[in-house]
């Protein structure tokens, strides 16, 4: 432990460096050093994604299907789904981390990623594309789901390289992990189910 310990001592210092190099203003600065200090205390320095890429693939994929197989049965849309299918599903998985108060979505951007959220809760809004008086939100918590409309979107026989536009505004309350879908498997949050 003391030797990641020490290399997270290092990371830290370059990145305070970095900031500094960079000018970033104070409430970037420690949005940054809440962030790196919450992955620290989450992962105590252990790289999961290198892990799981240096295993044989049959042992990979039995550990994302135990890692990921109940969060992707809980969609109503993946509950049906054939065993293959849910496999290719939870191998694109990959684990990602954010700290209190950061957007996951916005209304009317695009929604790139489908988030499987682990630990901690989420407020999901929404103004029902900004209709005057309209407001509605509730709390995502563990086993929860967001970024459905990718699943409509990836089903359109025409769909478009256009992604769809949240209907949502999703915004970290507590510090939350989570494992998300992306198009690139090798990138580090989960992104949508495409036919491509």
């Amino acid at each position: 432990m003391s030797v990641r310990l020490e290399e997270w001592r290092v990371k830290k210092r370059d990145t305070e460096e970095w900031m500094r190099h960079r000018q970033l203003p104070p409430v970037l600065q420690d949005c940054v050093r809440r962030f790196v200090q919450y992955r620290w205390v989450a992962t105590r320095g252990v790289n999961e994604e290198a892990i799981l890429k240096s295993l044989p693939l049959d042992l990979r994929r039995d550990i994302q299907r135990h890692l990921c197989l109940k969060l992707v049965q809980r969609v109503p849309f993946f509950s049906q789904m054939d065993v293959q299918l849910l496999d290719a599903i939870c191998e694109r998985l990959v684990s990602s981390l954010s700290t209190q108060d950061s957007c996951i979505f916005q209304e009317g951007d695009p929604v790139n990623e489908m988030l499987f959220i682990i630990r901690g809760q989420l407020e999901s809004s929404t103004t029902n594309g900004g209709r005057s008086g309209f407001f509605n939100s509730i709390t995502l918590k563990p086993g929860d789901f967001c970024g459905e409309e990718l699943l409509t979107w990836a089903l359109l026989p025409n769909s478009s390289a256009n992604l769809p536009s949240s209907t949502l505004t999703v915004q970290t309350l507590t510090e939350f992990s989570n494992r998300i879908q992306r198009k690139h498997p090798e990138s580090i949050r989960v992104q949508s189910v495409s036919s491509d």
